[in-house]
């Protein structure tokens, strides 16, 4: 029989942490279903972006933007832009907590996330955001938004 060396006995920690660490995984991970535009805010006002809408109605949003979407399943490359230009982003996982939709906080099951763009509003544009499923269909979908 072969003596363990210390190099090969150090490992065996190593790769408990890690998969110690690992998420536990119930179910497969939802594909993709839906991408939207919920929420416009800027200095002047606070809007709802009610689905299914192409623009911003409530206001001339200028200046300092906060754009916010919502995605239903999990993507893998997700892209925002205003008017052509990429855009970073924030995200917020999402979890359902029995019948609610909540910020993840250790409990639930991940069914997707909230993206936070922040941007500056100089003209009227256009916000494009999009993302391709994880698994099965694999389908990309994207959302347009007009900003006024």
């Amino acid at each position: 029989m072969k003596k363990a060396t210390a190099w090969s006995l150090a490992l065996i920690p190593c790769v408990g942490l890690w998969l110690g660490a690992a998420p536990v995984w119930g179910a497969t991970a939802p594909p993709l279903s839906e991408v939207r535009v919920f929420k416009v805010e800027s200095a002047r006002c606070s809007e709802t972006i009610p689905e299914g809408a192409q623009s911003t109605q409530m206001c001339t949003h200028r200046g300092p933007t906060r754009v916010s979407v919502m995605e239903v399943g999990l993507g893998n490359s997700p892209m925002g832009r205003f008017n052509g230009a990429e855009l970073d982003g924030q995200r917020t996982p999402v979890c359902q907590v029995g019948h609610v939709s909540e910020a993840c906080q250790g409990a639930g099951t991940l069914m997707g996330y909230i993206y936070v763009f922040d941007l500056n509003v100089e003209a009227q544009g256009w916000f494009e955001y999009s993302n391709s499923s994880i698994n099965p269909p694999r389908n990309t979908l994207k959302t347009l938004l007009n900003i006024r």
